[in-house]
């Protein structure tokens, strides 16, 4: 039987992209910010709302570290995140500086938990440089309001981590990007929007956008005089030239995509399997699956590898259980993240996996399940 791979990227059509590549050669502009990348954000803005800005940069991590120098209190020592997240987000802020204080996620939602930051906050918040809200597995939070709420109570700044969230909406339609005080994208090979790698930041505040640019590219003002501490961020012509080929077939793939979405929710759901409240209006890398219990999952994973379908279990071990944040403080004791970690199991998800594919995977899940 044919195997199914855990991650495909899917990128344009190599004879589009070569006709770009020539046009990108003939005008002698490969990077700093050349036609293409700006209009590559310029569409990345419309695609999320009239009224935000974007600024692309190198990866979805330099967005972070970006977004938490141009934004986070530098004096202050913490910074509140989720501990079932990809490292990527903990290790930027400890790349800038910042201590992170793990959060427990909720188990109905899977997203942080507003209640526990809300606890900490209340008793600590001198110490606290910013939030690092993360979108799990790119879902919309649908308790932003609340987030945002939070935030401008204690006076903090709310950096969004939506890596593979670009194109989900919340449950009344809106679109990721326009929230917090900025948000970050991954465009990775295996994201919906993927160049290979690269990253894009929205924000309303224009101002915000300038500082990023400026950051991105050495801190640099009109007159190449570095006004601050910045790096070398930028994503390149050939990048971006891939991200509007991505951009003009997203309508199309975000269909399929959901549509396999909603056919894994009607085969897993009935068999007991948890699946993120809110999945069906993403457009995440791969698909996540919370089993009935830990010595389930695993079962489920070896029947899968034995069926030559490929499977991985993010986001385990969270964040608060790898050697590079030992010693790390947390809100609560996690458990909802342990729990969720234990029995989270990641499935294929390409924009044309077949409905026999699905029930393929599916089988292989009941008959572990069902024993």
């Amino acid at each position: 039987m044919k195997p199914i791979p855990f991650l495909r990227p899917c990128l344009p059509d190599p004879k589009l992209v070569a006709r770009d590549y020539e046009e990108i050669f003939t005008s002698g502009v490969f990077t700093n910010g050349g036609a293409r990348e700006r209009a590559f954000a310029d569409a990345l803005a419309l695609r999320i709302a009239g009224d935000v800005g974007v600024s692309t940069t190198s990866s979805a991590t330099t967005g972070i570290q970006l977004a938490c120098r141009a934004l986070f209190a530098l004096d202050r020592p913490y910074a509140l995140i989720a501990s079932f997240t990809f490292a990527a987000g903990p290790l930027a802020l400890r790349w800038c500086g910042f201590e992170p204080v793990f959060l427990d996620i909720e188990r109905d939602t899977w997203q942080p938990d507003l209640d526990a930051a809300e606890q900490f906050l209340v008793h600590e918040s001198d110490g606290v440089a910013g939030i690092l809200l993360t979108n799990t597995f790119g879902t919309a939070n649908d308790s932003i309001e609340r987030w945002e709420d939070l935030a401008r109570r204690f006076g903090l700044p709310l950096v969004i981590d939506s890596a593979a969230g670009f194109a989900s909406e919340y449950s009344w339609g809106e679109v990721l990007g326009a929230r917090g005080d900025c948000e970050i994208f991954s465009l990775h090979a295996t994201k919906i929007i993927g160049v290979g790698e690269g990253g894009a930041i929205s924000a309303r505040d224009r101002a915000v956008i300038e500082h990023i640019d400026r950051l991105k590219n050495f801190g640099f003002d009109a007159a190449h005089n570095s006004l601050e501490v910045g790096t070398n961020a930028k994503l390149t012509e050939i990048a971006s030239a891939i991200g509007l080929r991505q951009l003009e077939a997203l309508p199309g793939r975000l269909m399929r995509r959901r549509e396999v979405l909603r056919r894994y929710a009607d085969s897993l759901r009935p068999l007991g399997v948890e699946l993120q409240p809110g999945m069906e209006r993403a457009a995440p890398p791969f698909v996540s699956a919370v089993l009935p219990t830990p010595g389930c999952r695993d079962l489920v994973g070896r029947a899968l590898e034995h069926a030559g379908v490929g499977w991985r279990t993010y986001y385990n071990p969270p964040a608060h259980r790898q050697q590079s944040f030992a010693g790390a403080r947390s809100v609560g004791d996690l458990s909802a993240t342990d729990d969720i970690a234990s029995r989270v199991l990641s499935l294929p998800l390409h924009d044309d996996l077949s409905s026999e594919s699905v029930a393929r995977i599916a089988g292989v899940v009941a008959s572990e399940i069902r024993g």
